[in-house]
């Protein structure tokens, strides 16, 4: 199993944090328009290990979106600390019969506590897919392919989710994802909007299906449509 920081990492942002839109890991086939940006922070705790992080992400161009997220993880003498990039390109046009489509990749590293250099642990790239089934009801879909550069191997990576807002200060969801060759991970959470689409507040919970020990809790904020 992967550090913590680099498991959460690859789970929530490549599957890109820094790149999914909280409280989700699966990414949305959207991305901040140009001059436009986004700070989101969470903290995720499983068993004894806590990894908090920080995740800027900001519009470049229109469709194309840099992301960023610092992980700090403790206890540090354990866990690996971890940092990564991405870039999502996800332009209005790329639409199709309701589908919205987008493009991601990007790149972890770790270092660990006694360890000068960091050192690139993974990089991947996915597919982003959503689809509107209603009002309330949102589909997520990530489909992608993750290279283990420490141990020198490829998997196919996925993400599925599903999102309901009953009303506007409220989203609810449930979601899986995983590697082809680990068990899944499921989740579910909810965000309250205190000021809508521009500051929120989340929590969530996951487990690894046949892991045991493996539930997560996570709490987080979000601040978006940062003008620059």
């Amino acid at each position: 199993m992967l550090a913590l920081a680099g498991t959460m990492a690859m789970a929530m942002a490549m599957s890109d944090g820094a790149w999914a839109g909280r409280p989700l890991s699966t990414d949305d086939a959207s991305a901040n328009s140009q001059a436009q940006c986004q700070l989101e922070s969470w903290q995720d705790s499983i068993g004894g290990l806590r990894a908090v992080h920080v995740s800027p992400a900001c519009g470049l161009l229109d469709g194309f979106e840099l992301g960023l997220d610092v992980i700090r993880v403790s206890p540090a003498t354990e866990q690996a600390q971890a940092r990564a990039v991405g870039i999502k390109w996800a332009p209005e046009w790329a639409s199709w019969q309701g589908l919205r489509f987008g493009v991601k990749a990007g790149t972890l590293s770790e270092k660990a506590h006694d360890e000068h250099a960091w050192h690139q642990s993974l990089v991947g790239a996915s597919a982003l897919a959503r689809l509107p089934l209603n009002a309330q009801w949102t589909l997520h879909l990530n489909l992608g392919r993750e290279r283990n550069k420490l141990e020198q191997a490829s998997t196919n990576s996925y993400a599925a989710a599903l999102t309901w807002s009953p009303e506007a200060r409220w989203l609810v969801f449930g979601e899986v994802l995983g590697h082809a060759n680990s068990p899944a991970c499921q989740a579910v959470g909810l965000r309250y909007w205190l000021l809508p689409d521009k500051l929120g507040l989340d929590a969530t919970a996951g487990r690894s299906n046949a892991t045991p020990d493996s539930r997560s809790w996570g709490i987080g904020i979000g601040w978006y449509g940062i003008s620059f």
